[in-house]
């Protein structure tokens, strides 16, 4: 079951709700690849992002989720 909004912002590999976000940082923070930044009060996804969870695990908000690859089927 998904638990994403209507607003979310989606990139390459996750999905961040900005209603649900309270800009604590923790997920930037704890981001072992530094794939994470928080720009002009958003939080964006930056080049190496691996998938490994710990943003989703650790956010408070349940405001970022870390999205399953996508086949080559399916269509952007």
């Amino acid at each position: 079951m998904s638990r994403v909004a209507s607003r979310c912002v989606e990139y390459a590999h996750t999905r961040w709700n900005p209603e649900w976000c309270k800009r604590c940082n923790i997920c930037v923070q704890c981001c072992p690849k530094q794939a994470l930044v928080l720009r002009d009060d958003a939080i964006i996804e930056v080049e190496g992002c691996n998938r490994c969870g710990l943003c989703e695990r650790l956010c408070p908000d349940l405001a970022i989720e870390v999205m399953e690859p996508r086949t080559k089927k399916e269509k952007p």
